[in-house]
């Protein structure tokens, strides 16, 4: 199968558009072009995962982080990201990371961890805003001329709302103006200062029908000069943003509830911050660093279980009565290997592809205990 076939069967699930604007999801490095019977799952592109791409004789890695996250001004052979791509480029290998969009896609990154912790009901802990950018679009006409209005904007698609046609929203004000020289003002008079009677009306554009909008208000609105608004909307997914809120039930006790940790992502120990929580029912949950969203958190579960919490990060959740877990930025994206081979065997390419996970990945850190080897 072509690379770029796969891709397009990747985005169809992880759209681009999802990623974060400071983010580098997408082609890393390679020809999407090129052909490949196989590929290697990877949380990072480093120099053991490249030996083992390089091993299994694929031409495809798959990764979570990007192997570029910044712009290169150069490409030195001697610094880390230059040393990798060089080998990337030597041993024609190409580079695909799903990085923010797969930690905000429905069925990512959190969804998963949440299906290990056993937590139900979830909901979307940030949203973000849904592809389609909406508009509203507002004027103001005399009365005996807005249905003419109201039909021209209709025609040029606005007022759609799912299933609903005709959508718009009217209210009866004034209006007020002073008609200068030169003017033919529909309503009042030249060279006084005049109030009239209006209605405003609203109505609903998507991004690709707006500048029809604005062009069949204006042939369609009787004023000289026609008057409008455009306000943009920011319309949130119900499904898709970071993180996720979800509940046990029956709950779990605190002792219980740090097992289901240990066991669901394979780790010995964490970071807490805050009081035990006696009974465990709503858990908030973001993959990698989400200290960001402890605002959220705090407002809409017990406890918040992310990676990479600093101490003043803690201090503010305790402040605001949120337990943290700190479980680790490894420990809580590990699983975007098995996360990712599932997805090959739910859309039944795992026949057409040797898929290899990463067998060298460890967290960078280690937790020291007085007496113990390092």
């Amino acid at each position: 199968m072509k690379i770029s076939s796969l891709i397009e069967r990747l985005e169809a699930w992880v759209p681009p558009w999802l990623a974060e604007s400071w983010d580098a999801s997408g082609l890393q490095v390679g020809n999407p072009d090129s052909d490949t019977d196989g590929l290697l799952l990877c949380l990072d592109v480093t120099e053991s995962a490249l030996d083992e791409a390089i091993e299994y004789g694929v031409s495809l890695i798959l990764s979570h982080h990007p192997l570029m996250f910044t712009p290169l001004k150069s490409l030195d052979v001697r610094s880390g990201t230059g040393r990798l791509l060089h080998r990337c480029l030597t041993h024609g290998m190409t580079v695909y990371s799903l990085h923010t969009n797969l930690d905000k896609v429905s069925g990512g990154m959190s969804d998963y961890v949440a299906e290990h912790l056993g937590l139900g009901n979830l909901t979307v802990l940030a949203p973000t805003p849904t592809e389609n950018q909406m508009y509203k679009l507002v004027t103001f006409v005399p009365e005996e001329h807005g249905e003419k209005v109201l039909k021209a904007l209709f025609s040029a698609g606005g007022g759609k709302i799912d299933a609903y046609e005709g959508c718009s929203f009217g209210c009866e004000g004034r209006g007020t103006f002073f008609a200068g020289k030169g003017t033919s003002p529909v309503l009042g008079e030249k060279g006084v200062w005049n109030k009239v009677p209006e209605i405003r009306i609203e109505v609903l554009f998507p991004a690709v029908n707006i500048e029809r909008g604005v062009a069949a208000l204006v042939a369609a609105h009787p004023y000289e000069v026609s008057t409008y608004d455009i306000y943009p909307l920011h319309t949130f997914s119900s499904k898709e943003g970071f993180g996720r809120i979800g509940r046990f039930n029956p709950p779990l006790t605190w002792e219980a509830f740090l097992e289901r940790v240990q066991e669901a992502l394979k780790v010995d120990s964490f970071r807490v911050a805050g009081p035990p929580v006696e009974e465990v029912s709503c858990v908030a949950l973001c993959t990698g660093s989400g200290a960001s969203f402890i605002p959220q958190a705090a407002g809409n579960a017990q406890l918040y279980m992310t990676g990479d919490v600093k101490f003043h990060e803690a201090q503010e959740a305790v402040n605001l009565g949120l337990t943290i877990i700190d479980a680790g930025h490894f420990a809580l994206e590990r699983i975007f290997v098995d996360l990712m081979d599932r997805w090959f065997e739910r859309e039944g390419l795992k026949s057409q592809f040797r898929i290899f996970k990463c067998r060298e990945e460890k967290d960078p850190f280690i937790f020291y205990h007085k007496g113990e080897d390092l």
